[in-house]
């Protein structure tokens, strides 16, 4: 069940975007939920009593309302959890930026355009679908990737290779960005502009390289590297 919560302090845009949400889901034949939600305040009193990680899967929110701004009821979000996904609607790029930091999924400019609705939807209904693995193409072929089968990810140009115990690699054409956003927050870091780490497979670390499970060795940049031994550190 993919549970979506809809933040917008005017009753027409609320409408609508419900309106937009359902029939992209039903189109897709993803089983749903949607709440509704006319306050910030509101939205946030439910989100702290039942967490992120076991309420809602994704907030379709307007980043602006008469009470607060999407960003600042974002980092509030935040604090409960990282594992609910945000996509903000606005009628100004004004926000855009500050959309990153609280690792907004998408931002959408009002009117919103359907097929940048239903991008950013399925992407996140994929993230939360496949709590235990990942789906992805593989030439003509669809395949399921335990998470736990992943030693890390490694962007190729417009394509990113995912890398296995074994040495073996499949290439996808996914961007390495939304691989990112897929990825288990808890369990995968992105400790370089080209690696995403499974941290559960490191086997030790030192200053910019990191030792996996598997005998490979993966660059850490140096802007992320005290940032991924302090993750590394505390999921051993």
């Amino acid at each position: 069940m993919f549970r979506i919560a809809i933040c917008d302090d005017e009753a027409t845009s609320l409408l609508l975007n419900k309106s937009l949400t359902e029939k992209i889901l039903q189109d897709e034949r993803i089983e749903y939920e949607i709440e509704t939600f006319e306050s910030m305040s509101e939205m946030l009193d439910i989100l702290s009593k039942v967490r992120p990680t076991k309420g809602f899967d994704l907030l379709l929110s307007d980043i602006l309302t008469t009470e607060m701004n999407g960003i600042e009821a974002a980092k509030r979000i935040r604090t409960l959890g990282e594992q609910l996904d945000i996509i903000f609607i606005s009628t100004t790029a004004e926000y855009a930026l500050d959309g990153y930091q609280v690792q907004a999924l998408r931002y959408l400019q009002k009117p919103v355009d359907i097929d940048k609705l239903k991008e950013a939807l399925i992407l996140s209904y994929q993230k939360h679908d496949g709590k235990e693995g990942l789906t992805v193409m593989v030439g003509n072929k669809e395949m399921s990737i335990k998470y736990d089968d992943i030693q890390y990810i490694e962007s190729c140009g417009r394509d990113v290779e995912i890398v296995l115990a074994d040495r073996s690699r499949l290439l996808t054409h996914e961007k390495i960005s939304d691989m990112e956003k897929i990825m288990p927050a808890d369990d995968f870091f992105r400790c370089h502009r080209s690696y995403i780490v499974n941290l559960d497979k490191i086997e030790d670390m030192e200053r910019y390289v990191i030792y996996m499970k598997n005998g490979d060795q993966v660059s850490v940049s140096q802007q992320l590297y005290t940032d991924t031994k302090v993750k590394f550190s505390r999921h051993k």
